[in-house]
């Protein structure tokens, strides 16, 4: 289960997330929107966000910029909900700040975030990391009223995840008298989970999560560093702030094992004494360095201190991995994709993401690796089948393989999971519903009509029929019910090469026009003597009008031409409109589109302007002239 302060950001997200949707169709009253697709619930999934490209792709260019924001918002809220679950505290914390802070310095900001909604995330995420409260005990500080306690809330999947290690290794011994190795597959859903699962299964919570934190603190208070050296002092940053400047030095402190204790026994070292092993390792370095090219005498000192740093780390007892475990890799792979545990007693871990299988090698990696256990630390159901699918294929004499999943109950990932489920039910239930209701083959047919016997006794041959001889060409439906075209009405017609580029010479050719590729020095189709037509997408119209490139044309066509035709053809998927009715404005102005359209009509009064919603309405257009 997510833990109280987990369940409350959920919420919290739940509520901007509604928020947004209610302001979203607030100001775009002009489309229908589809109210089972746009809601909380499925704001989860990846559909959300195409449901919304979707419903807005054809008014793009009339949104208001706020409008725009509010879809990014949707976008955002919908990968928080996905970071809550997947992410650490600490990552989690970063990720809403940075979101905070790009809003801050937008044009646009982010509504949502003035919302008591994002004011109850923020505090219940800093309440997962940190909490701050009254010290009794001043003690010498420069401000004792105060003290921050780091909390780092561990993710409820970790100990999840511990827990079912625990159970497998018990299991393990159970049914194996031999010590043998036996493979345990963690999946994961990406690299990164992969490597936030590795800090943790070899140097454990506490120290991975110190880790993460001095990180956090090292980038939080480079600024608050600067602020105190430019403006005297710890005066002039917040008492927030020097506290997290405080909890870093602790954490260093804690990390690296270097705070020493002043006891009465200890003996004051000298300042320049050198341990032994120190000696031992600069001796090593100098006789390997013997007999290799090194002039610059520093690149000596820099090895030596480099060597010593490594040995002094190694020394140290917080870095050393846990006893239990021995870290391996696989060369062939990326090592943020896979890392293998092996355990003394005989269990190997082996933790793959999902993103690193490539097309449909699940099978494969299954069959390499034949785990014992499989645990699903993020659930996938096509990885679900493929192991259903390697179980069947063992022998019945093999033991099963046990399958562990992890869900958060009542979460965005639970929600994810069931929504995969349901829509592979749905599919499952066309596929049948079709397979039912599907014609037999012609081929298959015991007896044929008399219309088609007597097609075939027509036929000379089988170079005349389709479909292995079962139908003759003579009553082939798709065309127009067995009627050939003639040649009378098909339409001779010339097209520039260059558009051959695009779909409608493709679209002309069904329609029954001759199409007759040459290279046109004026104009890109010729229909007649009379008839010559330049044709122009929206955006290549802006960039014709900007070179002068059209003018140009526009003049070749009337000298050379009875009837010059513009043809501006709009994208189908797209408003019909050359530009939005709010951009137009009251004042004349020489860069606007309308204006320059106005001065083209002018100039050349021959010039016929077509207008077309898409390449079919071109064919249309085409056979009227």
């Amino acid at each position: 289960e997510l833990s109280p302060k987990m369940k409350e950001i959920q919420n919290a997200i739940a509520v901007a997330v509604q928020t947004c949707i209610r302001e979203l169709k607030a100001s775009t009253k002009l489309i229908e929107w589809n109210d089972e697709e746009l809601s909380v619930q499925n704001c989860v999934t990846k559909n959300f966000d195409m449901a919304i490209s979707r419903q807005v792709q054809k008014d793009w260019h009339r949104l208001k910029p706020e409008t725009k924001r509010l879809i990014e918002d949707l976008r955002s809220l919908r990968t928080l909900f996905l970071y809550l679950i997947n992410d650490d505290c600490i990552q989690f914390w970063k990720l809403i700040n940075n979101i905070k802070t790009i809003s801050a310095s937008s044009r646009y900001p982010s509504m949502w975030l003035l919302t008591p909604a994002a004011d109850m995330l923020f505090r219940k995420s800093k309440d997962r990391l940190y909490k701050i409260v009254k010290q009794e005990n001043p003690g010498k500080s420069i401000n004792p009223s105060f003290r921050l306690e780091p909390v780092l809330e561990e993710s409820p999947k970790w100990r999840l995840l511990k827990h079912i290690l625990k159970e497998i290794h018990e299991d393990y011994i159970k049914r194996t008298k031999s010590i043998c190795p036996v493979n345990v597959l963690i999946m994961v859903k990406d690299g990164r989970t992969v490597g936030a699962l590795k800090r943790y299964l070899v140097e454990g919570k506490e120290k991975a999560m110190t880790k993460t934190w001095l990180n956090y603190l090292q980038g939080y208070n480079d600024r608050s560093r600067s602020v105190t050296k430019n403006s005297g002092g710890m005066t002039a940053i917040t008492e927030e702030s020097r506290l997290l400047l405080e909890e870093e030095g602790r954490a260093r402190q804690l990390m690296t094992g270097r705070k020493k204790r002043n006891t009465a026994g200890n003996k004051r070292k000298a300042l320049n004494q050198i341990p032994d092993y120190m000696r031992k390792h600069r001796r090593i370095a100098l006789e390997k360095s013997r007999g290799k090219e090194i002039s610059n005498k520093d690149d000596l000192e820099r090895r030596a201190v480099l060597d010593e740093a490594v040995h002094e780390t190694e020394r140290e007892p917080g870095v050393i991995l846990p006893v239990s475990y021995e870290v391996g890799g696989c060369d062939e792979m990326d090592e943020s994709q896979w890392f293998e545990a092996h355990q003394r007693s005989g269990l190997s871990l082996i933790l793959k993401s999902y993103s690193s299988i490539e097309g449909d090698h699940s099978s494969l990696v299954l069959s390499d690796l034949d785990p014992k256990y499989v645990i699903l630390y993020d659930a996938d159901v096509s990885f679900v089948r493929t192991i259903e699918i390697h179980s069947s294929l063992q022998d019945e004499c093999e033991e099963r393989i046990k399958v562990y999943f992890m869900l958060f109950q009542a979460s965005a990932e639970e929600k994810s999971f069931k929504l995969a489920l349901e829509r592979e039910n749905n599919a499952f239930e066309r596929l049948i519903h079709h397979k039912k209701n599907m014609p037999m083959q012609v081929n298959t047919l015991a007896a044929t009509t008399q219309e088609i016997q007597l097609a075939l006794n027509n036929c000379n041959g089988l170079s005349s029929t389709y479909a292995n001889g079962t139908l003759p060409l003579a009553i082939d439906t798709r065309t127009r019910q067995g009627k050939s075209i003639t040649d009378e009405e098909k339409r001779e017609i010339a097209v520039d090469v260059r558009e051959f580029r695009s779909a409608l010479p493709s679209i002309l050719h069904q329609g029954g026009m001759r199409l007759a590729p040459v290279t046109l020095t004026v104009g890109d189709f010729v229909l007649s003597k009379v008839h010559c037509v330049e044709r122009k997408s929206l955006s290549d119209l802006f960039g014709s009008f900007a070179s002068g490139r059209l003018y140009s044309q526009a003049e070749s066509m009337s000298k050379y031409y009875e009837c010059p035709c513009l043809l501006i053809e709009f994208n189908p998927s797209k408003a019909f409109c050359l530009v939005n009715e709010s951009d137009i404005g009251i004042e004349i102005r020489n860069d606007s589109i309308t204006s320059k359209m106005v001065l083209l009509a002018t100039h050349f009064p021959k010039l016929r302007i077509l207008w077309s919603r898409s390449p079919f309405e071109t064919l249309r257009i085409f056979k009227s002239l």
